[in-house]
């Protein structure tokens, strides 16, 4: 790994942790680096709040000192607005009477020391059975569907009002979906999922990010560290798995579980006992969460044939990664005819 990497990893946990950050004496074209590294993974006020901690000799300085100041402040100040508009429409479903759930960014946020350092895009939620009326509730009474939700603006902030939590591709998505509808009875008084229930969650869409584009944001695996860190007397590893086997997930579970623990220096070993992890995979999985050399979009204007040949290439190069995604072979092999007759 990238040493610089090692670096930027190193104040992430101290923030996360709490801790005072080891003696350190970067350049300036050092922090320079590191700052646009935080910025590509989206960390760049966590990593703030372990620099904060720094004596004054060791911070960086000039211009990329001003630079890290301003994109936290950014960040901080957007969560705030943010916070504010969720207020008011957690305000609009108590007055209707209607259940309102909390999903994504804005509910993972409480599980980090700092919850404005954790930059939110936008607010996820889910009315149980109003999402027309949610809608409506939302000032979008017409907002079509794109995937599982529907996507507006409220004050400025984009919403996105999910008439499912999950894509409904596989049989692994439509198992958890149903599942995680099964928790919806113990949502907690704030709007969150129980923990089972946001566990499910969780992991189906960090492994959507590499189902859609073979992508992953590091802060993707990070929130999943800090929610199992969080919930750790509350989450039963035993349970965990036989909910994970259900969905046909648990080589994710293992995988994310293990490198998220890693990432945040937090010891989720509890969960990963007796589990046959393929170390080789471990590598690869790191390499592309940390490296995001991504695979380019397929090129468009392709003739069936090329895009046949285009698609089996890239399956094989990242045919190892298949075995934490949820589809079985048959199902991609489907998928990829269906997308096929789509194209033409």
């Amino acid at each position: 790994m990238d040493p610089l990497f090692e670096e930027l990893l190193s104040l992430l946990r101290c923030s996360l942790n709490k801790q005072q950050p080891k003696e350190t004496h970067l350049t300036y074209e050092q922090w320079e680096k590191i700052y646009w590294l935080a910025r590509a993974h989206g960390l760049v006020a966590m990593v703030n709040d372990a620099i904060e901690m720094l004596p004054e000799d060791q911070k960086p300085t000039g211009n990329i000192a001003l630079s890290w100041i301003l994109s936290a402040e950014r960040t901080q100040f957007h969560f705030q607005h943010q916070s504010e508009v969720l207020a008011s429409i957690q305000q609009k479903a108590r007055e209707h009477g209607i259940q309102l759930v909390i999903i994504k960014g804005m509910s993972l946020a409480r599980f980090y020391p700092k919850p404005n350092s954790r930059s939110c895009g936008d607010i996820d939620i889910y009315f149980p059975g109003y999402y027309k009326f949610g809608n409506q509730l939302l000032g979008s009474p017409e907002a079509e569907v794109d995937g599982k939700h529907a996507e507006m603006k409220v004050d400025g902030v984009v919403v996105e009002n999910h008439l499912h939590f999950l894509d409904q591709h596989y049989i692994s998505q439509r198992r958890a979906e149903r599942y995680i509808k099964s928790t919806l009875k113990d949502t907690t008084p704030e709007g969150y999922l129980s923990s089972m229930g946001n566990l499910v969650y969780l992991l189906m869409h960090t492994v959507c990010h590499l189902t859609a584009k073979d992508k992953l944001p590091l802060r993707n695996v990070i929130d999943w560290g800090m929610f199992m860190k969080a919930n750790h007397d509350d989450l039963d590893p035993t349970e965990c798995h036989r909910v994970m086997k259900h969905v046909g997930m648990n080589d994710a579970f293992n995988m994310f579980t293990l490198l998220a623990g890693e990432f945040i220096g937090y010891d989720l070993s509890a969960y990963l006992k007796g589990e046959n992890i393929i170390q080789d995979d471990v590598v690869r999985m790191r390499e592309l969460i940390t490296s995001k050399k991504y695979m380019p979009p397929v090129p468009k204007g392709l003739s069936p044939i090329q895009w046949l040949k285009v698609r089996y290439s890239r399956n094989r190069q990242r045919r190892w990664l298949y075995r934490y995604l949820p589809s079985t072979a048959v199902e991609r092999v489907t998928n990829n005819i269906i997308r096929l007759f789509y194209k033409g």
